[in-house]
């Protein structure tokens, strides 16, 4: 697919085939980003009508979906590495073939337009695996995404009009659900002492395993601020990460204390990234 320098050049035909091997090289990228860009264009509506067309609470269906369309965006990251491993980084940097030799045989004249096509196809292949990246985030984030606010609503509209039609088991007197559930839980009556288990929906148990998704919802456009600024400013990213932890937190009060050890933990992690 691309041509290795042979191991004698006479000056213009170094330039020619430099020139070629990048055009390749280039067209090839083209080609599979529009082939990512296609799959994603045709998957995206279908992972978003499956999702919430899904009855199963755990949208596994969803799942499995997602996952196999992932894994066709990771073959197409696979063919540009396997490229770029085979043809590109062979004919930069191994001995006699390689760019290193090429500078130093070819002249000062040569030496500017031998180190272009090392960066070129560097800058490239980095911008290729950024729109890998943007494909899977895509992908990731079609899961109708809009219902998760509305479900949590009307889990909140369903828990008001239940939580005071609960009876003991013991003496079936009325009693109240002091707070939303989403686990199982014992409730004492206040009459006979018994403790009764309550058993929230499966549809209010979704909201715990929902609530980071909602929470990273709500505080999308923070996160998307802390993105778009150049340099990237550490405190923007800290007052996304607060916010969405206190949306979070919100949402399912009893995991405070756990969520606040987590939070620390990404942004220690974060911050040990940027050094």
């Amino acid at each position: 697919m691309f041509g290795f320098f042979k191991n004698k050049y006479d000056n213009p035909a170094l330039l020619e085939e430099i020139r070629q091997t990048e055009e390749k090289w280039f067209a090839f990228l083209d080609k599979l980003e529009a082939r990512l860009e296609e799959l994603c264009l045709a998957a995206v509506p279908e992972l978003i009508a499956v999702f919430k067309e899904d009855s199963d609470p755990y949208k596994r269906a969803h799942i499995r979906m997602r996952t196999g369309l992932i894994g066709q965006i990771n073959q197409i990251r696979r063919k540009a590495n396997d490229a770029n491993e085979e043809r590109i980084i062979p004919f930069i940097y191994r001995s006699g073939t390689g760019l290193p030799d090429l500078i130093s045989s070819a002249g000062r004249k040569y030496h500017e337009r031998l180190y272009h096509f090392k960066m070129a196809c560097l800058h490239r292949h980095q911008q290729f695996e950024a729109k890998i990246n943007e494909g899977i985030e895509l992908l990731m984030a079609a899961e109708g995404q809009n219902d998760l606010e509305a479900a949590y609503q009307e889990q909140l509209i369903q828990f008001e009009r239940i939580k005071d039609q609960f009876s003991c088991k013991q003496c079936a007197a009325k009693m109240s659900i002091p707070k939303m559930f989403y686990i199982a839980a014992y409730i004492q009556c206040p009459f006979c002492q018994t403790q009764n288990t309550y058993t929230p929906s499966t549809e209010m148990q979704m909201v715990f395993y929902q609530a980071r998704s909602l929470a990273e919802q709500r505080t999308k456009h923070l996160l998307l601020i802390y993105e778009q600024s150049s340099p990237k400013k550490p405190e923007l990213y800290r007052q996304y990460l607060r916010s969405m932890f206190d949306e979070w937190n919100k949402i399912t009060p009893d995991m405070r204390e756990e969520n606040e050890r987590f939070y620390q933990r990404l942004w220690n992690d974060h911050l040990i990234s940027q050094t």
